[in-house]
C-alpha cells in the first residue's frame, strides 16, 4: 500500500509539471533584425526566463524556444518585464543572458537571476559596470560560505557606491539595510535624477515590483472524515484488523500562487483540527475468552503541505492536490468491553504521532474575487503495520479569501 500510495503521488506531480509548460502572457519578442513580433510569452520565473524565451507568435499553434542571443529581446504587455540578450560575467564565466532590463537612463539597472542569486549590474552611460550580488542563506552550505558573501557584498559594496559618487543622494540609498528590487530601482533613479541635466526621465523601462510579487491567500475549511483503518499503539489486534470510525475536522490554511511554476498551480499548507472521537471494533482479541468491544478515542491536530492545480479558466474549474501531512494524536483512551462483564480493561498513553502522504481530487468555483472549493481526498500513514496503518477518507468543503 506504501508503494502504491507514493507512485501515486509521483505521478500527480509528474502529470502536474509536464501539463505546466507554459503560463502565457501577452507580449512580444524583438528580433536580430529589428523586427516586432507580437504574441504570447511563458511567464515563467525569474531564473528561467534569464535563459530562454518560450514564444508562440499570433496565429501560430506552438511555442518556438529562442535562447540568449537569438533574438534581441521579449516584453510583456503593459509595461511589464523586458529582457534584453546581453553578455555579462557571473562568477568568473562570461556568457550571454537574457537579462531583466530594470531601468534605463544615464545608469542603467539589469538583473539576472539563478535558484539561489540574483545579479544586478549598474552600467553608467561612459559603460563602466559595478555589479552586486544578492545570494540566498541557500547557497552557503558553512560558515566559511556565509564569511565569503559577506566579504563579496562588502567589496560589490564599496565598488558600487564609487560608481554612484556623482550623487549623494544614491549613494546614500546604498547604505541603507534594505536593498530589494524596489530600493535599487529607486538608487538608480535618484542617481539619474541628480545628474541630468535636461529633465528627461530615467524610466523607460521601469520595474514594477508586481510583477514578482507572490500572491498568498488565507483559507477556512471544514470536512468530514471516516477512517477504514486506524490502529493504536498497545493494541493486540491481529495485522489484518483495524479500528474504524468518523470524525469530524475544522481548520485553517494559507495558499501561494506559483502559475510561474506550475500553471493554475499554487503551494498549500494547512493545520487541522479533529475533537475527540471514537473508534470502535468488535472483535474476539488475541488471549480474550469472548467477543468484546474496544473502543479506542483521541482528538488530534493534522498539519499538511503540497500542492493545489487547477484545470481550465472557467467559473468551475477542476482539481488535484497531493502532498505529505504529519497527525498528532491527543489523549489516546483505549476501553474494552466484554459482553458478560462490563469495563474490563482501559488503557492511556501519552501522545502519539507519524507522518503520511494525501492525494485527492475536486472542483473550484469562483465567488466574486475569493473561491469556494469542494474535494475528495484520501490520507495514508507511512508508518509500519503496527505502528499507525491510518487510512482516512475526507470529504472537505474550502473558501478561499
Amino acid at each position: 500500500m506504501k508503494k502504491a500510495v507514493l507512485i501515486v503521488c509521483s505521478l500527480f506531480f509528474g502529470v502536474a509539471l509536464s501539463m505546466a509548460q507554459t503560463n502565457p502572457k501577452p507580449g512580444y519578442i524583438v528580433t536580430n533584425e529589428g523586427d516586432t513580433i507580437r504574441g504570447m510569452v511563458d511567464f515563467r520565473t525569474n531564473d528561467i526566463m534569464s535563459k530562454r524565451c518560450d514564444f508562440q507568435a499570433n496565429g501560430e499553434g506552438e511555442f518556438k524556444t529562442y535562447v540568449p542571443g537569438e533574438i534581441r529581446s521579449f516584453r510583456f504587455d503593459h509595461n511589464g518585464k523586458y529582457f534584453v540578450s546581453r553578455r555579462f560575467e557571473i562568477n568568473g564565466d562570461s556568457q550571454l543572458y537574457f537579462a531583466e532590463f530594470m531601468v534605463e537612463g544615464l545608469m542603467n539597472l539589469y538583473c539576472i537571476a539563478d535558484k539561489y542569486a540574483e545579479y544586478f549590474f549598474f552600467e553608467r552611460e561612459d559603460g563602466e559596470m559595478a555589479q552586486l550580488t544578492s545570494r540566498s542563506l541557500l547557497s552557503s552550505s558553512s560558515i566559511e560560505d556565509v564569511k565569503g558573501d559577506l566579504e563579496e557584498k562588502k567589496e560589490q559594496h564599496g565598488k558600487v557606491k564609487l560608481l554612484l559618487q556623482d550623487s549623494w543622494k544614491a549613494v546614500e540609498d546604498m547604505n541603507k539595510t534594505d536593498l530589494s528590487r524596489k530600493q535599487l530601482v529607486k538608487t538608480v533613479r535618484d542617481y539619474h535624477n541628480d545628474v541630468c541635466t535636461d529633465g528627461s526621465s530615467c524610466m523607460i523601462y521601469e520595474y514594477k515590483e508586481e510583477s514578482d510579487r507572490i500572491r498568498t491567500h488565507l483559507k477556512a475549511f471544514a470536512g468530514y472524515d471516516y477512517y477504514s483503518h486506524e490502529r493504536t499503539v498497545f493494541q493486540d489486534l491481529g495485522a489484518m484488523e483495524n479500528y474504524f470510525g468518523s470524525a469530524f475536522e475544522v481548520g485553517l490554511g494559507i495558499e501561494t500562487d506559483i502559475e510561474r511554476v506550475i500553471k493554475n498551480g499554487s503551494l498549500e499548507v494547512g493545520l487541522a483540527y479533529s475533537p475527540k472521537a471514537s473508534f470502535k471494533h468488535e472483535v474476539m482479541v488475541k488471549g480474550g475468552h469472548e467477543p468484546s468491544l474496544t473502543v479506542y478515542e483521541k482528538s488530534r491536530l493534522i498539519f499538511s503541505a503540497g500542492v493545489v492545480k487547477r484545470f481550465g479558466n472557467g467559473k468551475i474549474t477542476p482539481l488535484v492536490r497531493g502532498g505529505g501531512c504529519y497527525v498528532y494524536n491527543m489523549g489516546n483512551t483505549e476501553s474494552r468491553y466484554y459482553m458478560s462483564h462490563w469495563i474490563v480493561e482501559d488503557k492511556k498513553w501519552d501522545n502519539t504521532a507519524h507522518a503520511g502522504v494525501y492525494l485527492g481530487g475536486g472542483a473550484q468555483m469562483a465567488v466574486g474575487k475569493h473561491c469556494a472549493r469542494l474535494h475528495a481526498d484520501v490520507y495514508k500513514s507511512l508508518e509500519a503495520l503496527s505502528l499507525g496503518n491510518m487510512v482516512k477518507w475526507s470529504l472537505t468543503a474550502e473558501f478561499v479569501l
